[in-house]
């Protein structure tokens, strides 16, 4: 084999996966293609239904319109129901997860030989390709049990890794161009656990890292927080995102899954609604004006017209700068499994009003960020996202030439958001010095 195509459905720590998977590859020697490459690589998502749908389907098409192809299916659903998968046209390889995954397994399922140097190649990766931004896998698995999710089956046991070789990677991508490294995993509330640390010890060591340049110099460079649950954010993480401002970005995505007790119960999770309205409360306490975002699911079995108000209202009490909204999917081996969910026109007439009431709450946390400073990462042209978790656009008289890396600038709402694409101005600090306004009149 000589050419690889690959794919990713699912998560940032799929998408992390991924790159593990491609560099392994390229240091073989293969080069990727869009198409027409002997191996295709499908790294697979069994989160819901319709994901393992579209794998499935990609794989019959690839057969149908590429023949000869070799086929290797990879990740979750692989894990889940390889059976499946094996009797797909042109599937030649159904590698699930755990070891079958580390790239030296990975290259000799595929009857690749190793020279002797891969056996000594540092874990992790050295650049997330065709990104600005680097995912970073922190940690794997889930020690918890909610019934709507089948990811603690497919991914085993939290298990995390040491902080020694997370620096050591980060310094790596740094190197490589990226200027944010946003932290992923399964579950990263958890990371250090097995071995008595906690996120905070691995926070605390990465904001500690200075990269320097070529010459010599310091490299700006951020890190952002993904998906971590709201009673995890304790007193020792938020003192050192409050201590390092301009090292860790300002915004928590933070799942809720609903905002009813009742239903919150029925799922498993291990709070109440006002538990997790307290933990926002109690961020905001801390950092200036942070971003909160979260996934929810809409349609879990028991979920009534009240409780699905109830839900309603504590979006509206949380003030999310962004929503995930899902329609509740039925995973096989769940303990959701074979419940009576609500009707699907119920579930997709509240999915409508929640995306609703998440633009209505977006809208209001985008207007208290009038004055607002932030570091915008610029990705290629005059727009990029801010640490907010926000996307800024600034005005092309500001630079010389388009405007790279991360820069900082003060915000303001856009009255042209629609036509744009974006809701927020940004006028980097310098413009501010020199006295330049902003289009459109804002000052």
């Amino acid at each position: 084999m000589k050419s690889v195509r690959l794919v990713t459905f699912g998560c940032k720590a799929n998408q992390y996966d991924t790159q593990v998977l491609r560099e392994a590859l390229l240091r073989r020697g293969l080069c990727e293609r869009d198409r027409g490459a002997e191996l295709v690589v499908v790294n697979t998502c069994t989160v819901t239904a319709e994901a393992g749908r579209k794998a499935r389907q990609l794989a019959r098409r690839l057969a149908r319109e590429e023949p000869g192809v070799r086929i290797a299916m990879t990740g979750c659903l692989a894990e889940s129901e390889p059976e499946i998968l094996r009797e797909l046209p042109g599937v030649e390889w159904v590698l699930g997860n755990g070891e079958a995954k580390r790239p030296v397994n990975f290259l000799r399922d595929l009857g690749l030989e190793l020279d002797p140097e891969e056996l000594g190649l540092p874990a992790g990766i050295t650049e997330f390709a065709g990104h600005t931004r680097a995912f970073l896998k922190i940690q794997d698995g889930c020690d918890m049990a909610c019934a709507f999710c089948i990811i603690p089956k497919v991914r085993g046991a939290s298990r995390s890794r040491s902080a020694a070789e997370l620096a050591a990677e980060v310094r790596r991508l740094v190197r490589a161009g990226h200027r944010e490294i946003v932290l992923c995993g399964i579950h990263i509330g958890h990371w250090g656990r097995e071995r008595g640390e906690s996120l905070a010890d691995l926070l605390e060591v990465l904001c500690a890292l200075e990269v320097e340049d070529a010459d010599g110099a310091a490299t700006p460079w951020r890190l952002r927080l993904s998906s971590i649950e709201a009673t995890e954010v304790d007193a020792a993480l938020l003192d050192c995102m409050a201590r390092h401002p301009q090292r860790v970005a300002p915004h928590l995505h933070m799942p809720m899954q609903a905002g009813d007790d009742g239903v919150l119960a029925a799922m498993n999770r291990w709070y109440t609604v006002d538990e997790y309205l307290a933990a926002c409360e109690r961020i905001r306490g801390r950092l200036d004006r942070p971003a909160f975002s979260a996934d929810l699911l809409v349609g879990f079995p028991g979920e009534t017209d009240a409780a699905f108000a109830n839900t309603l209202e504590t979006v509206r009490r949380a003030g999310f700068a962004r929503l995930h909204v899902f329609p509740f999917s039925a995973r096989p081996g769940t303990a959701a499994e074979g419940r009576p969910a609500p009707p699907i026109e119920a579930v997709r007439e509240r999915r409508a009003r929640l995306a609703e009431v998440g633009a209505e709450t977006a809208a209001g946390y985008r207007a208290s960020l009038e004055g607002c400073r932030d570091t915008v990462l610029f990705e290629g042209g005059f727009s990029g996202l801010c640490g907010r978790y926000q996307r800024v656009r600034v005005d092309p008289r500001s630079f010389d030439g388009v405007p790279s890396g991360l820069v900082e600038v003060e915000l303001a709402p856009a009255d042209d958001a629609e036509e744009e694409g974006t809701a927020l101005w940004g006028r980097p600090l310098a413009a501010i010095r020199d006295s330049i306004p902003m289009p459109g009149g804002v000052a």
